[in-house]
């Protein structure tokens, strides 16, 4: 093979061709490498996030164990109502001893304590 029987220009164009495609494929295998790490990232902050929501919800199911059923409430409440009924008998009776004691207190205003006798 005789060096003058070579095209360079040929040989020019296959190599810039050559780079061309070399760095096409090498920003293709950028892209879908750098896309791989993305989703792995983005993967591992869902888990992240899903592991703190997973201990809160456990929190909070762990305080609601703890909390008043309807039974509970129920039972405040009917004693609320017994309690409001002795209430109620209560202020009755002091209505009655607050009217005897206006009574005695008008006959003795009246009478002036038994002197007028």
């Amino acid at each position: 093979m005789d060096l003058a029987s070579v095209d360079y220009g040929a040989a020019r164009f296959w190599m810039d061709f050559l780079q061309v495609a070399g760095i096409v494929a090498l920003g293709v295998y950028q892209h879908v490498t750098s896309k791989s790490k993305a989703n792995a990232s983005a993967i591992e902050a869902v888990s992240e996030e899903y592991n703190l929501l997973k201990d809160r919800v456990a929190a909070v199911e762990g305080q609601l164990k703890n909390a008043p059923t309807h039974g509970d409430i129920s039972k405040v409440y009917d004693r609320l109502n017994d309690v409001a009924g002795d209430l109620s008998g209560v202020i009755g009776q002091m209505r009655g001893l607050s009217h005897q004691l206006s009574m005695v207190n008008q006959y003795l205003l009246n009478n002036k304590g038994g002197q007028g006798q």
